[in-house]
């Protein structure tokens, strides 16, 4: 009790004894812990310039981690505890240390519009903002101190991240695995969905229709139309059914044997997958082979600049890190 009446008591004469006085009693660990009880925040654990880093930040960030990666709170470790507390004093020291940095309204005002589509209408994104306890005006500030950091990060980073053409040619005569293209396929199809949750008597209707449409087809009728009018996948109706280049990875088993066997031009019986029925159409085939590296240049540069820009962000995260007075979980 003494002790407590003497920090509050300090508090008053900082109040009294101006701003500089103020600041030190911030910079000060021990008025952190009985600020944070106060307000009910859990320990203090890191001090980043004036900012401070507390049990409640940290519970915050591995409970959104949580949720995101679906893993129950008491089986993270301790390594992960330690990640977490990093990215928070990393981001706090980057945003402290961006604070003159300048951020255009247009800019700002893309990002804001950008969060705001994604919720679609009004009410939607009036209830994320109260869940979330902000308003407009707070989350714009959030957004702000963020562009800043990133501002303020591009330009110690940013300049060293671009590849050389000497790098970018050892990259890839050291990665000839990752520049190989296996046989692909571009098919059209007919489509009637019978996914495994559709009755039977809508499954044995769909084998009907799906034979009589390939009979029409024997006789002549033209493949586009017939899809154009018949076909149930809608994103593919409307170009004749086609639906792009694609290796045997991608498609069901059963669709890819199918269209393993047709020629050029040539259109298959009733296929039956996972999905539903379909009729296939062999439009192109492009054999296997190695991509050349003026195709993949730009790929190359940018893997490299990513490479560079994580060693960098990695090696600036330590120097951030250095600057907190951190203390132990």
């Amino acid at each position: 009790m003494k002790r407590r009446a003497l920090v509050w008591s300090s508090i008053g004469v900082a109040c009294v004894a101006g701003f500089a006085c103020a600041q030190l009693f911030l910079r000060s660990a021990i008025f952190r812990d009985e600020l944070a009880e106060f307000f009910d925040r859990g320990r203090l654990l890191a001090l980043v310039d004036e900012s401070a880093i507390y049990q409640v930040d940290l519970s915050r960030q591995l409970a959104e981690s949580t949720y995101l990666a679906g893993i129950e709170e008491g089986e993270r470790a301790d390594a992960e505890r330690e990640a977490a507390l990093t990215g928070l004093l990393v981001s706090i020291a980057a945003q402290s240390r961006a604070s003159h940095e300048r951020v255009s309204r247009d800019e700002l005002r893309r990002q804001m519009n950008s969060l705001r589509f994604q919720f679609g209408d009004e009410r939607t994104w009036d209830a994320a903002l109260n869940r979330s306890g902000l308003f407009p005006g707070s989350l714009a500030a959030i957004l702000q101190n963020n562009l800043k950091a990133r501002e303020w990060l591009e330009k110690r980073i940013g300049s060293d991240l671009l590849a050389t053409e000497d790098e970018c040619r050892q990259f890839y005569n050291s990665h000839l695995e990752q520049f190989f293209l296996p046989e692909r396929r571009n098919v059209s199809h007919l489509f009637l969905a019978a996914p495994p949750e559709t009755a039977p008597k809508v499954v044995d209707a769909k084998k009907a229709a799906i034979e009589a449409l390939s009979v029409r087809l024997a006789a002549g009728e033209d493949f586009a139309t017939l899809v154009a009018q018949n076909s149930e996948d809608d994103a593919t109706k409307l170009r004749g059914g086609e639906l792009g280049y694609f290796s045997a990875k991608r498609m069901p088993p059963d669709f890819v044997e199918a269209a393993t066997n047709l020629r050029p031009g040539e259109i298959s019986k009733p296929v039956r997958t996972r999905l539903g029925f379909h009729i296939l159409k062999l439009i192109d085939l492009q054999p296997p082979r190695e991509e050349t590296f003026d195709e993949v240049r730009g790929d190359v540069s940018i893997e490299l600049a990513n490479q560079k820009r994580v060693i960098a962000l990695e090696e600036l995260s330590v120097d951030l890190r250095r600057d907190a007075h951190l203390r132990p979980l």
